[in-house]
């Protein structure tokens, strides 16, 4: 039997780039898979990277998920059996608009089965009645609701798998993110708030488990984590595992983004009020999830103690 095309979205960026990584990995996946690698620039290096270092196992496909007509109509009418749709926060298209037209298309090119990587907003069951006020989660949950609506109207012609990370370990990568999450998080939190944490790389087994069996996953909307922590205790393990303190920026610098950038000022206030309600035991049976300090040990770009 032929391999099945997986369209995975992003597939250069941290979560489509993670999906395509463990799509690759699995058993016999080069029987059982060929991944469409969507990107806007096929000939960026980090698009002909991909290429190369998975000769015949990925292709380029160039386009914009906004504008999806183009990119099924460069593939003959259901050859592509399931997609991978993640959206871009802070575009200048609306993350609604990235992903309900492309939705729309695979659908009508007949593809089986969607998996979009949304948000938690506090737990499995609670996610889908609490759209938040945070503007790129409201619209996340709107995707979400049309997704599982289409495919109700649809009558079984796919199936939908979501996937709703919480925080991402990978903004305490080096860099300004680094410092300034670090600076938002003391300004924005009570010390004995914990936040939940996920790593990309998990994000991306997920999704890899729920393109692969979609029938275990159909209909599933999953809320994902490795850890749950508070910031005093995530310095802990960051100056255990590097070796010095986590960068922070001023605290008077991170008060001045949550009160001036009103969407990071919801976020942090849901963070402290609400938070995260991922089932972190119930993840790591089903996959070795990633906790802070391994994700620190075996997929951070910091320099180990």
């Amino acid at each position: 039997m032929a391999p099945q095309n997986i369209l995975v979205v992003g597939a250069t960026g941290q979560q489509g780039g993670a999906t395509v990584k463990a799509l690759l990995e699995l058993p016999d996946s080069s029987s059982r898979f060929h991944i469409l690698a969507l990107t806007r620039d096929a000939q960026s290096e980090r698009a002909k990277r991909l290429v190369s270092e998975n000769k015949g196992a990925v292709s380029l496909v160039e386009g914009d998920n906004s504008n999806p007509k183009p990119i099924f109509a460069s593939q003959p009418k259901g050859s592509i059996h399931s997609v991978f749709i993640v959206t871009a926060l802070g575009g200048k298209v609306s993350e609604e608009k990235q992903a309900i037209p492309l939705i729309d298309e695979a659908v009508a090119h007949g593809v089986k089965h969607i998996v979009f990587t949304s948000v938690d907003r506090g737990g499995d069951e609670r996610s889908w009645s609490n759209p938040t006020n945070i503007k790129h989660f409201v619209s996340k949950h709107n995707v979400e609701v049309y997704l599982r609506d289409k495919a109700d109207k649809e009558g079984g012609k796919f199936t939908w798998t979501i996937l709703r990370p919480v925080g991402f370990m990978d903004n305490m990568n080096p860099g300004m993110m680094c410092s300034v999450f670090t600076a938002m998080w003391t300004a924005g939190m009570s010390p004995d708030t914990k936040l939940q944490l996920v790593g990309a790389r998990d994000i991306g087994i997920f999704a890899a488990k729920a393109l692969s069996d979609p029938a275990k996953w159909a209909g599933k909307a999953v809320a994902l984590a490795g850890d749950e922590l508070t910031l005093a205790e995530t310095k802990e393990i960051f100056q255990r595992v590097v070796g010095k303190k986590i960068p922070q920026t001023f605290t008077i610098f991170g008060r001045g983004m949550l009160w001036g950038i009103k969407e990071m000022g919801d976020m942090f206030a849901f963070f402290e009020k609400e938070g995260y309600g991922a089932d972190i035991e119930a993840l790591k049976r089903e996959a070795p999830v990633h906790n802070f300090e391994s994700w620190l040990r075996e997929e951070s770009k910091w320099p180990k103690n």
